[in-house]
């Protein structure tokens, strides 16, 4: 194509890095249901439970008006999307099934059959399925097998998206202590009625051995991390670009949002985070409807879903384009530990040294009480939900990486009387040499990050005509 004219190519520049950024996601179909990726993951777990039969629950169909998404404990063992599964595996007969409910249709049908409508779904999928209604007759017919002694089900409560079974097993809690609406969650109320059919069989906790296996990740889990990673760095980075004072928090979110959609993204890993000024304190602040002043500083934590794996970024940058002299040092401490902590991960690293490496950067610049007062966070593993399995707490701060682990670096400076708090996170593989950070596309350094915000982006051109804010 004709080279553009030298008083464009500023202009251009920009739309074209978005372009090249972009081309690989968009020109790229969904890649074919890889039946013996998810088969070989229900092997691993078949190895575990000679002595018993596993029940995982799928996730149920919601009344709100956004995608289903399927209970990632099923999702890993299966790669099916449909509400309302059940998966069955028989370590005494190392036989897999689904059940699966008839559906309910207002209109034509989807162009996807359901899956109890799919013609042959063993060859299309690798698996059995048979109608729900016949779940429990079909348990308790297994159950009176002399080699089948337990029932492994998801004691520890299924995780979700956005929240890790510890925080879902708080949320339960707080749930049900509602005097009005409180209840037992249901997938308790499931696992009661399951055990019911077989009662003599002993009931055990199928979750841990669930974690071990989702913590490391196959080469296909990595490929969709890393695209997820991509896509996400790119979104933050147009998101970045053309900031200045006056704008909305929502105008950030929006640019994130348009990039990560026109990507070919299934959605966003979580609603963008894109807090200013004195709400930056404010962790998981979602309204971002503030108007950004002169003079403060905004992040935006934020990340793509691709094929249900997510990453997980975090940016912080000045309103005005330049921090001012306390900002940036602040901002330097936490850019030197997350810079340390990438750095220091490799298999056999742990959580604990991770922090102890963390703990060194803060205290040479001043912040050794801040990060004590943190609980000395440096971050969460991420995968098919973004607080992914794998404890930051207790026993497992010992516990070495291996190659396939995924941890988000995410190092914090906070200081709430001043109503201030600077942040960075990026999502990092671990390989059998060190780390790859698969969100490196958006710039933390800090003189391209303040060429960035210099650059123009989709949030450059006014609204458009009747358009108001």
């Amino acid at each position: 194509m004709p080279r553009p004219a030298p008083r464009l190519v500023p202009l251009l520049r920009p739309l074209l890095g978005l372009v090249l950024v972009l081309a690989p996601p968009r020109l790229a179909a969904q890649a074919p249901f890889d039946k013996a990726e998810f088969a070989a993951r229900r092997e691993r777990l078949l190895d575990q439970i000679s002595d018993g039969i596993a029940v995982i629950l799928g996730g149920t169909e919601h009344s709100y008006p956004v995608r289903f998404r399927q209970s990632p404990d099923f999702y890993y063992l299966t790669g099916l999307q449909e509400p309302g599964l059940v998966l069955v595996l028989n370590g005494a007969t190392r036989k897999a099934s689904v059940f699966a409910p008839k559906r309910q249709h207002f209109g034509p049908p989807d162009p996807t059959p359901d899956l109890r409508d799919t013609e042959n779904p063993l060859e299309r999928y690798g698996i059995a399925v048979l109608p729900l209604e016949g779940l429990f007759t079909s348990l308790s017919g297994a159950a009176w097998n002399p080699a089948v002694r337990t029932l492994y089900a998801q004691l520890s409560p299924p995780d979700n998206l956005l929240s890790s079974r510890g925080e879902v097993r708080i949320g339960d809690g707080i749930a049900m202590d509602n005097p009005v609406l409180g209840r037992r969650p249901a997938a308790e109320e499931a696992i009661d009625r399951i055990h019911a059919v077989s009662p003599h069989l002993t009931l055990a906790d199928v979750s841990p051995r669930l974690d071990a296996l989702r913590w490391v990740k196959t080469p296909y889990e990595l490929e969709r991390v890393r695209r997820a990673g991509r896509i996400g760095a790119a979104a933050v980075a147009e998101a970045i670009r053309g900031t200045r004072p006056g704008m909305y928090e929502y105008e950030v979110a929006a640019a994130a949002q348009y990039v990560n959609t026109r990507a070919g993204a299934r959605g966003d890993a979580f609603p963008p985070i894109v807090p200013s000024g004195p709400l930056t304190p404010i962790v998981h602040y979602m309204d971002n409807t503030r108007q950004m002043q002169a003079g403060e500083i905004v992040y935006m934590d934020y990340g793509s879903d691709w094929e249900y794996y997510v990453s997980d970024i975090t940016r912080t940058w000045p309103v005005s384009g330049r921090f001012t002299a306390e900002q940036e040092k602040i901002y330097r401490c936490v850019l030197e530990a997350r810079n340390a902590i990438i750095a220091a991960i490799k298999p056999g690293a742990t959580l604990a040294s991770l922090k102890e490496v963390a703990a060194q950067v803060y205290a040479r610049h001043g912040y050794g009480r801040e990060f004590e007062a943190s609980g000395r966070y440096i971050g969460h593993f991420v995968g098919i939900g973004v607080h992914d399995v794998g404890n930051i707490f207790g026993p497992d701060l010992q516990k070495p990486f291996v190659a396939g682990t995924v941890f988000n670096v995410e190092p914090i400076l906070e200081f709430p009387d001043r109503k201030l708090h600077v942040r960075l996170e990026d999502t990092i593989i671990v390989t059998e040499t060190g780390a790859e950070n698969v969100t490196a596309g958006v710039p933390a350094e800090l003189e391209p990050l303040y060429a960035l915000i210099k650059q123009r982006g989709v949030n450059s051109a006014p609204l458009g005509a009747g358009m108001t804010r």
